[in-house]
């Protein structure tokens, strides 16, 4: 794994973090002004850094447990997951456009007086972390610091929550379509690098 694999899983890893922070400036705008809003980069970055941590040694004790049989096929796993991350972003987006929401109907728009909690927060924070922690599975068989890793994740993370965080909605009808698409690629063309280097 090189710096600009770590970098590229890094931007996809902060995708749902950057859409979630474009909704919450369109649902929590008058909550999120000011000083309020830097919580949100915070916490993104903190669960973002520590999801895979927590996965790397989780996978570190299903390897040992395993007498290195994790090692062995770690190439194998790595594809898995990329190629089932990409999948589940694919499949999310076709929902999205079967099943698209108008901003008219009155069934999907938020009240105007809707406050973004500490509990709401973290459950994003957790909810868009969950892949993080999935790719630190993958960096049992890394030669590059896993360290180094999650502070660069964290640190991408941080910077494209703070970018939408001030682009607000204006930044999401630009890119809100794209991004999701561009990361599905990306976490495809890593997938297929890994399986290539398994073969």
């Amino acid at each position: 794994m090189t710096v600009l694999d770590v970098i590229l899983i890094g931007a996809v890893l902060a995708i749902d973090a950057f859409a979630i922070t474009l909704a919450n400036c369109t649902t929590y705008k008058n909550c999120i002004k000011g000083k309020k809003g830097f919580v949100l980069p915070i916490t993104f970055a903190i669960f973002q850094g520590v999801m895979p941590l927590l996965g790397y040694f989780v996978g570190l004790l299903i390897n040992l447990a395993s007498n290195g049989f994790i090692e062995k096929i770690s190439g194998y796993i790595t594809f898995a997951i990329f190629f089932i991350l990409a999948t589940k972003i694919i499949v999310d987006n076709v929902k999205k456009l079967v099943c698209k929401c108008e901003e008219e109907d009155t069934a999907c728009a938020c009240p105007e007086n809707a406050k973004l909690t500490i509990g709401i927060l973290l459950l994003q924070g957790l909810a868009t972390s969950i892949d993080a922690f999935a790719v630190g599975l993958t960096f049992i068989t890394t030669t590059f610091s896993v360290y180094i890793a999650v502070l660069i994740i964290a640190l991408i993370t941080f910077v494209l929550v703070l970018l939408a965080l001030f682009a607000g909605k204006y930044l999401g009808k630009i890119f809100g379509k794209y991004a999701e698409w561009v990361g599905a690629v990306i976490l495809l063309a890593l997938a297929i690098k890994a399986l290539i280097g398994a073969i």
